[in-house]
């Protein structure tokens, strides 16, 4: 698979001090991937960071060629998406 950030997710990930790496890691091997609407799926993947878990959310256009990266995003709060 190839991705593209957008210009919103590089601003985001640096903001955020998520490294594109990681963000990769989550797209290519994600715990679950789920549509948000008809041009938008969420890979998510649970991390444990330093004896904490983060569950890292990414937002793909999955009908662009290459599958853009809109956002992402880490949350520490992971009940609230049913892990």
């Amino acid at each position: 698979m190839n991705f593209e950030f957008s210009k919103h997710a590089i601003d985001q990930i640096e903001h955020r001090f998520i490294s594109k790496e990681m963000v990769l890691s989550v797209v290519l091997h994600p715990d679950s991937i789920v549509d948000q609407d008809e041009t938008t799926r969420i890979y998510s993947k649970l991390v444990d960071e330093d004896s904490k878990f983060y569950l890292y959310r990414v937002f793909v256009n999955y009908l662009k060629d290459p599958l853009v990266i809109i956002t992402a995003y880490r949350t520490s709060k992971i009940k609230r998406y049913g892990y």
